[in-house]
C-alpha cells in the first residue's frame, strides 16, 4: 500500500523526505515550497488483533504521542524532527496548520471494521495538531487493485483509478454493505481520505429539452398541426389547408 500510495503523491508532485527515519511514519511535502501541504503517512497492521476493538484504538492513538513527546532524552519528537528537516523557517511555522496524517490500517477481514467502525472514524474528528484521515484496507484489494491498473497501462495512474471506480453497479454494491473487500471499495476510499486526489468527472452533453425531444420525433405533419394548435389565435382555415395538402 504504500508503494502505491508514494506513486500518488509523486504524481502530484508531492516528495517523501527520507532523512525522517521512523517506524512506520513517512512525510511528504509539495516540491515546490510555497504551497504548503504536508502529509503524514502513518501504516498500522492490524492484522494481529483487528478483533480487538481496543488494541485497534490504541494502535490509532499512538501517532499522536510519537508526533509531541520525545521517546527519551536522546530522541526528539517526530514534529521536531520534521521542523529540523525544513529549510526555512517560514516553512517550519506552517506545519501546525497545515499537516494531515493518512493512517493505513491493513486488516486480514475488512469485516471486522464494521464492529467498531464509529470509534475507529472518531478519531478523524480530533482537533488536535493535524487532520486525520483513516483509510483501511486488505491485502487482497491491494494485489486485485495492482491487477486492475496493469490493465490500464496507457492512461494515467489517475485516470486509470477514474476508470476503475467509474462503475454503477460496484457502487449500488457498496452502499449495500456489499463487496466491501472490492478493488472498488479500496479506489472509492482512496478518493474520499486522500484530500488531494481527484475525481475526473466524464463530460457529458446537457439532456435535450423534453419540447426537442418531442418534436424531433413528430412527422411532419404532426409538427404543422402542434404549431397551429400551439398558436394563440387558433385559425381554422389553416387546418383545413393543411387537410388539403395531406390528401392522397
Amino acid at each position: 500500500m504504500n508503494d502505491l500510495i508514494d506513486r500518488i503523491f509523486r504524481t502530484y508532485n508531492y516528495v517523501k523526505l527520507t532523512d525522517i527515519g521512523r517506524i512506520n511514519l513517512e512525510f511528504y511535502k509539495h516540491e515546490h515550497t510555497e504551497i504548503a501541504n504536508y502529509f503524514i503517512i502513518n501504516a498500522i497492521d492490524c492484522r494481529g488483533f483487528e478483533n480487538d476493538e481496543v488494541e485497534v484504538i490504541n494502535a490509532l492513538e499512538q501517532l499522536e504521542n510519537k508526533y509531541s513527546k520525545s521517546v527519551d532524552s536522546d530522541n526528539i519528537s517526530f514534529k521536531q524532527q520534521i521542523i529540523e528537516s525544513f529549510g526555512n523557517a517560514k516553512e517550519a511555522s506552517q506545519i501546525d496548520k497545515n499537516t494531515s496524517a493518512i493512517y493505513l490500517l491493513l486488516f486480514e477481514n475488512i469485516e471486522n471494521l464494521n464492529n467498531y467502525r464509529n470509534a475507529v472514524y472518531s478519531i478523524e474528528e480530533s482537533p488536535n495538531y493535524f487532520k486525520r484521515y483513516v483509510l483501511p484496507y486488505t491485502q487482497k484489494q491491494i494485489e486485485q487493485l495492482e491487477n486492475s491498473l496493469s490493465q490500464f497501462s496507457d492512461r494515467t495512474l489517475v485516470d486509470a483509478l477514474c476508470q476503475i471506480v467509474d462503475n454503477e453497479d460496484s457502487y449500488f454494491k457498496l452502499v449495500e454493505g456489499k463487496e466491501l473487500d472490492s478493488t472498488y471499495g479500496l479506489v472509492i476510499r482512496m478518493f474520499a481520505k486522500l484530500p488531494f486526489l481527484q475525481y475526473k468527472f466524464k463530460t457529458e452533453l446537457a439532456p435535450e429539452p423534453i419540447e426537442k425531444q418531442v418534436e424531433r420525433a413528430l412527422i411532419d405533419k404532426q409538427i404543422k398541426y402542434h404549431q397551429i394548435l400551439n398558436n394563440n389565435e387558433t385559425n381554422i382555415e389553416e387546418i383545413l389547408l393543411l387537410e388539403d395538402d395531406f390528401k392522397i
